[in-house]
């Protein structure tokens, strides 16, 4: 019997060793479709930081196809060049994740790469699909919601993410903040870990309370756990920014273009639109301040420096609105539907200022 249980132990011990020594390889199979007369292909790796991009293989086409395998630790940044009939290198590559433990399926087409395989890199592909098919089938106005509202359900698929990621299809503080933990510090924690945000891609708190030069900074310090409170709301807003900024540089191309009245009413409705979600977040990020013990002398900077930067945004998009009155020679229903919003909202948080301002005081 004790000879048999040994016996055991060392076949378990056996497989268990050969399965640790494949089960981070990462294996790409290609598949070149009729009419595409690659020869071979490059095959390119990134270090963790991205810094420096090796060579690691070079993989040669028969009967339209090729693969290759190699042992990585963790994920990185790789890409396939194709190398043609005559030996020359072509300018473009396909680059994306290398996985340990994934297999990808690249079909080469004319012109285009198709990636699928695995879940990581169906995932990746879903993602990909829907956002050409927006980009597609529906306006450039449109396509912002729908790319924004798959990733809101497709946030904890590891692939769409990075897919995201990858190319920026949404600002990275705003991917950030809406991934949950289990992918936040997954297989991919090394990239999000490594990403230091420019100061203009989202607002922090001292950001937020500093409305001009001459304004000094409150001297109220948040606790890390309340630095990435503030910084998570801070996000969500300069995301709503960005995309009413955003309708509003594209109704000013209109205006210099075709002046099409439906197109520039789109651009309206989702400024409103988009006020609507702004205003939900500033309320978030007020909420949240008002819940730390803040000294009244500091938050009465704090608030004072809030207020003065969430209505210095609503006098500039007033300003945008009529300046498109100028150029444009009238208002549309859509375009005073906006002013109003904006109205409405400047109204409301100036008497919000000075009730809160007041009760501090």
């Amino acid at each position: 019997m004790k000879s048999t249980i040994l016996t055991i132990m060392f076949v378990l011990a056996a497989i268990t060793g050969q399965a640790q020594n494949t089960v981070n390889n990462f294996k790409i199979d290609v598949k070149v479709t009729q009419g595409i007369e690659d020869s071979g292909y490059l095959v390119h790796l990134f270090n963790s930081n991205q810094s420096e991009r090796n060579q690691i293989g070079r993989i040669t086409v028969q009967d339209k196809r090729t693969s290759f395998e190699t042992h990585i630790d963790e994920p990185l940044v790789g890409d396939l060049t194709a190398i043609f009939p005559d030996g020359s290198i072509c300018s473009a590559c396909v680059r994306f994740p290398f996985v340990p433990g994934e297999h990808a399926e690249v079909k080469v087409k004319n012109g285009t790469f198709e990636l699928s395989g695995t879940t990581f890199y169906k995932q990746w592909a879903d993602a990909d699909e829907l956002e050409e098919n927006a980009h597609k089938y529906y306006k450039q106005w449109e396509t912002d919601s729908i790319i924004l509202n798959y990733f809101k359900k497709h946030a904890d698929e590891e692939g769409c993410v990075m897919r995201y990621w990858q190319y920026s299809i949404l600002p990275r503080p705003t991917i950030l903040s809406m991934i949950p933990e289990s992918v936040k510090n997954g297989r991919f924690k090394h990239f999000f870990d490594g990403y230091q945000p420019a100061t203009a891609e989202y607002v922090p708190a001292k950001k937020v309370s500093a409305p001009c030069e001459k304004c000094e900074a409150p001297d109220f310090t948040p606790t890390p756990m309340q630095r990435m409170q503030i910084e998570q709301k801070g996000r969500a807003i300069e995301f709503d920014m960005d995309m009413i900024k955003h309708s509003f540089e594209s109704i000013a191309e209109e205006l210099d273009d075709m002046k099409y009245q439906f197109k520039m009413d789109m651009d309206f409705d989702q400024i409103t639109m988009r006020n609507k979600d702004l205003d939900k977040h500033y309320q978030e990020l007020l909420k949240t301040l008002k819940g730390f013990k803040i000294p009244s002398n500091e938050a009465t900077k704090l608030y004072e420096n809030i207020y003065s930067e969430i209505l210095k945004f609503y006098s500039e998009q007033n300003k945008n609105i009529s300046d498109f009155y100028k150029e444009y020679g009238s208002y549309t229903k859509q375009a005073q539907k906006a002013q109003k919003s904006v109205n409405k909202l400047t109204e409301k948080y100036i008497k919000e200022m000075r009730k809160t301002l007041a009760k501090i005081k």
